[in-house]
C-alpha cells in the first residue's frame, strides 16, 4: 500500500477515535486517556502525510489532521489586530547583575521559524478569510524545536516582487505574550511542536494577495537577543 492510500487509511482511523472520543463509540476510557492516544495516533498519520510525494494530497491530509487536533483540543480564540506601533510589555530581568549560568541557556530559542502551513484563515466560517493563522516553531541551539518564554510581534507587509525592496506596506501587526504555563497551554501545539497564533486583519485582504508575514521574538529575561524570521505566502491559498 502507497503512502497516500495509508495516511488516507490512517485519516478514516483517527477519525474513528475522534467519534469515540467524543463519547460516539462504546469507548469508555477516561476522557484524558482517550483525547491522548487520539493526539498521539494525529501525530503519527502527520508524520506519514508529511512523506508523500505529492503536494497537492499532503497538505490537504496534513491540514485536515490539523483541524481534527483543533476538534480535540479545542480552538484558540483569534486575536484582533493591534493599534499604535508600542512594543510588548516584558517584565524585568530578576537574579540581579550576576552571570547567567550556562545551563539556564542550554535550550533557550537560537532560531526562529514561520511553519510552514501559516496561511490565511476563515476564523467566523462566514466565507472569505477573516485573518492569518501564523505557525512559528523556536529552534535550539541543537537544531531542534524548543518552547520559548516571551512575547511575538507578527507584522503582515505587501510583497513587491518586481522591486529591491520587497516589503511594502504594512497590512497589519499583533503581539502576543507567552509569559505564563496558561499562554504556553493556550498556543503551543504538541502535534506540530509549534505556537499558533490565530490573528484578524480589519480590512480583508484580496485572494491571490502575496504578502511578506515577519515574527519577532523577544526573550523576557534579557538572556538572548531577539529573534527575527519571514515568510512569503499568498492570501488565499489552500
Amino acid at each position: 500500500m502507497g503512502r497516500l492510500a495509508t495516511a488516507a487509511a490512517g485519516a478514516v482511523l483517527a477519525a474513528a477515535c475522534l467519534a469515540q472520543a467524543s463519547g460516539c463509540g462504546t469507548w469508555r476510557r477516561p476522557g484524558e486517556e482517550r483525547t491522548r492516544l487520539a493526539l498521539e495516533l494525529a501525530d503519527a498519520l502527520r508524520q506519514e502525510a508529511l512523506a508523500l510525494p505529492d503536494e497537492g494530497p499532503r497538505e490537504r491530509l496534513v491540514t485536515g489532521l490539523g483541524q481534527l487536533r483543533d476538534v480535540l483540543i479545542g480552538p484558540v480564540e483569534a486575536k484582533p489586530l493591534e493599534s499604535g506601533d508600542a512594543g510588548p510589555v516584558l517584565p524585568e530581568p530578576e537574579g540581579g547583575l550576576g552571570p547567567v549560568p550556562p545551563w539556564a541557556t542550554m535550550l533557550a530559542p537560537k532560531n526562529l521559524v514561520i511553519g510552514f502551513f501559516t496561511r490565511s484563515k476563515d476564523f467566523d466560517g462566514r466565507g472569505g478569510d477573516d485573518g492569518i493563522e501564523v505557525r512559528l516553531q523556536p529552534i535550539d541551539q541543537f537544531g531542534d524545536p524548543t518552547k520559548a518564554v516571551g512575547s511575538y510581534r507578527i507584522e503582515l507587509f505587501a510583497y513587491h516582487h518586481k522591486t529591491l525592496a520587497r516589503r511594502g506596506r504594512r497590512l497589519g501587526h499583533w503581539f502576543v505574550a507567552v509569559l505564563d504555563a496558561e499562554s504556553n497551554r493556550k498556543y503551543y501545539d504538541p502535534i506540530d511542536r509549534s505556537y499558533v497564533f490565530p490573528l484578524l486583519w480589519e480590512e480583508p485582504l484580496a485572494p491571490g494577495l502575496m504578502v511578506i508575514v515577519q515574527a519577532t521574538y523577544y526573550p523576557p529575561g534579557g538572556f538572548e537577543e531577539k529573534l527575527l524570521a519571514q515568510r512569503v505566502i499568498k492570501i488565499g491559498a489552500e
